[in-house]
């Protein structure tokens, strides 16, 4: 599950149960889509598909998690070292990750764990939900 770059598309194993798209918005960052089963199985491809996107987009990363039909602890502690990861980008004094869709399966699992707040949900990938003008700590 490797950054695919320009609206390609990269699927793990051969049953293709999950994917991530990364695309550049023009800006210096990327939006990254996730779909799928995102767990433990893929977790370290994930972290590696993330990590190489925030390397090669400085402005950060916006996340859609819409299509995620299931996420575990493990692919939450990926989105949770990710956006330590990420930090702020100092010059928009801005998040350098953000999330624009979540779906039912990764809010029930950030509702159980109690971490929704630190993935708030914004309306698009230019959008910045109120608040979201400083990094989140």
């Amino acid at each position: 599950m490797s950054p695919a770059r320009d609206s390609a598309a990269t699927t793990r194993g051969d049953d293709a149960r999950s994917t991530v798209r990364v695309e550049a918005d023009g800006t210096g960052g990327a939006l990254v889509v996730l779909a799928g089963e995102i767990d433990q199985d893929c977790a370290s491809e994930l972290w590696g598909a993330l990590a190489s996107a925030l390397g090669a987009y400085p402005r950060g990363l916006v996340l859609d998690l819409g299509e995620v039909t299931f996420c575990d602890c493990a692919c939450l502690n990926v989105l949770l070292r990710a956006r330590l990861e990420a930090g702020a980008d100092p010059a928009r004094r801005a998040a350098r990750f953000r999330v624009v869709d979540i779906s039912p399966r990764v809010a029930r699992l950030l509702e159980l764990t109690g971490t929704g707040r630190y993935f708030p949900n914004g309306s698009g990938p230019g959008a910045h939900p109120a608040g979201d003008g400083e990094a989140r700590g």
